[in-house]
């Protein structure tokens, strides 16, 4: 083999591997990027039963269920301030948290 064959073989070698390097330098940040893409989905989506593993509800269908909640609490306090023991209090209580909503 001659020099100039050296040469090329070194010159193919080194963009080859220049090459390697700057793929992995480059996928390492797009499969972290990619592995919190899927766990965002996961947290919102949620994920389905699976053998060993229960159903994780996504985001909407938690503040579903947390509004629904809110909702058996607001009819809870309406019957309270309606009773007769709610009385005056009770009705102060509710206008000083409608106030406390209104102004955000």
């Amino acid at each position: 083999m001659t020099l100039e064959r050296w040469a090329a073989a070194g010159v193919v070698l080194g963009a080859i591997l220049s090459a390697l390097t700057l793929a992995v330098t480059v996928s390492r940040p797009l499969r972290r990027l990619a592995r919190q893409n899927e766990e965002f989905r996961q947290d919102w989506y949620g994920v389905p039963a699976r053998p060993g593993h229960d159903a994780v509800p996504g985001v909407p269908e938690r503040l579903r269920r947390i509004e629904s909640r809110l909702d058996g609490v607001e009819g809870r306090l309406d019957d309270h301030v309606g009773s007769p023991h709610g009385g005056q209090l009770g009705s102060s209580i509710v206008r000083h948290m409608r106030t406390r909503t209104e102004q955000g």
